[in-house]
């Protein structure tokens, strides 16, 4: 006899759905499905619609272990148009450095936020993806989705940052 366990959690406005099949009996684990669907909350128009994207191109996958990759690359992609954005921000800032009653003391403060804040943000999507048994895809997928989530809104942050 197989049994099939599904598992459907809201997660930060996500639907996840989770299930496993196995033996009756056995603990083992035949498979795991993760489907992410966004119930939308925009804080922040651009951040939530990048977010959005993302999740509604890695959920169209037919394959789980494709669905799992996608959240992966994009993690990857967005942590490094995480940087690009950090960087503008501090070359729009040093071309009006002028104008920045507080250079030292802002330029200094933003790379001290900026490492502080990447540091809260792993631990805090780590502990999300601890509800999962770890070393699986799935769990690696709750880390990833919220990574995505926090890191377009940082984006957001940084390129609509006032600073003069």
């Amino acid at each position: 006899m197989i049994r099939i366990l599904c598992l459907f959690i809201i997660i930060n406005s996500f639907i996840v759905v989770e299930c496993q099949a196995g033996q009756a009996g056995q603990a083992g684990q035949a498979g795991q499905a993760g489907q992410a669907g966004q119930a939308g909350q925009a804080g922040q128009a651009g951040q939530a619609g990048q977010a959005e994207d993302i999740m509604d191109k890695c959920s169209s996958k037919s394959l789980t272990n494709d669905t799992y990759a996608c959240f992966s690359e994009e993690s990857a992609i967005l942590k490094k148009k995480y940087e690009k954005s950090f960087k503008n921000l501090l070359a729009k800032i040093k071309s009006e450095k002028k104008f920045v009653t507080n250079f030292t003391d802002l330029n200094n403060d933003l790379f001290s936020s900026k490492k502080k804040w990447e540091l809260w943000i792993d631990s805090e999507c780590i502990t999300e993806a601890d509800v999962y048994e770890k070393d699986t895809g799935f769990y690696g997928s709750i880390y990833d989705m919220c990574i995505i989530k926090k890191y377009a809104s940082r984006i957001n942050y940084y390129n609509n940052f006032k600073f003069n």
